[in-house]
């Protein structure tokens, strides 16, 4: 009985510790409460294409990619990655890719940089996000 507990244990061990591996291959910064979503949010406000920062009908976030940055350079794993994050409000829908530099500990060690790529309004007719207006202008 002993020989076959031992079998199970193995056997599971072998099946289940590499799909432990793989997910700890990178930070996962892709839940809805996250940085990116949260970022994106605050840039849909400042844009004055949202009135609010979060409290969304629908949000998606989808991890595109996450590559190790340099070691050395930092002394600890830090990624670079990039997700592409859907908020839906009320009758619109904003799509955005956001790229920011991650570690295990924080999705934050950088700024996001945050790009409008999509809106769709409630006929699902594109438009386009207006710029902000820049420092000095009236």
């Amino acid at each position: 009985m002993r020989h076959i507990i031992s079998l199970f244990c193995l056997a599971w061990g072998i099946c289940v510790c590499p799909a432990f591996a793989a997910e700890l291959q990178h930070p996962d910064c892709s839940g809805i409460d996250r940085w990116p979503a949260a970022m994106t949010g605050m840039r849909l406000k400042e844009l004055g294409l949202s009135g609010k920062a979060g409290g969304y009908d629908k949000v998606e976030v989808e991890l595109l990619d996450s590559e190790p940055l340099p070691a050395e350079r930092h002394g600890r794993p830090l990624f670079r990655q990039v997700h592409k994050v859907t908020i839906t409000d009320g009758g619109r829908t904003f799509t955005a890719i956001t790229v920011n530099t991650a570690s295990f500990e924080e999705c934050s060690e950088s700024g996001d940089d945050v790009f409008i790529v999509d809106i769709a309004g409630p006929s699902g007719a594109p438009s386009t996000p207006s710029r902000p207006p820049q420092p000095g202008q009236h």
